[in-house]
């Protein structure tokens, strides 16, 4: 699921496309993602439906898809806060976004969002989040993601 690798910190990239698509190609070269094209198309598609900015400058952007080979969470933190969508003032800085495979998608992204929504509700969590230094701190602080998905 949360893979060091798939932690980037305090990225300089300041839109969803460039988000998107560089932890799409993350996911790709370690062969998470058989096509990562499809994977955005899929991605983008559940953005158009509605928006998965969730406030406290958090989004959880989620793709279904066949060409999903493992299902994984990356986290991006930015280095500065932007608008994720152009219908909304709210900012992001913070950004989870989850991969699963089609055949696995109802349950497995569900629980997923769910431990990562109780989780973020925890002010001293997003604070974290938003403050500590390497991602090996952050992927020890995210790893309890992993112990209670796989429960």
């Amino acid at each position: 699921m949360i893979r060091n690798e798939m932690i980037f910190v305090d990225s300089d990239l300041q839109n969803k496309p460039d988000v998107i698509g560089l932890i799409s190609c993350t996911a790709k070269k370690l062969g998470l993602v058989l096509d990562e094209g499809v994977f955005i198309e899929k991605v983008f598609a559940r953005e158009a439906e509605i928006s998965t900015s969730v406030g406290c400058q958090v989004a959880i952007p989620h793709g279904k898809s066949d060409t999903v080979v493992e299902p994984f969470i990356a986290f991006m933190r930015t280095s500065n806060a932007f608008k994720w969508d152009e219908n909304s003032d709210e900012l992001v800085k913070l950004i989870f976004l989850i991969g699963v495979p089609a055949k696995d998608a109802n349950k497995l992204h569900l629980k997923y969002i769910a431990e990562i929504s109780k989780k973020l509700i925890n002010d001293d969590f997003r604070e974290n989040l938003l403050t500590l230094k390497t991602k090996e701190e952050i992927f020890n602080l995210l790893e309890s993601i992993n112990n209670n998905v796989n429960k």
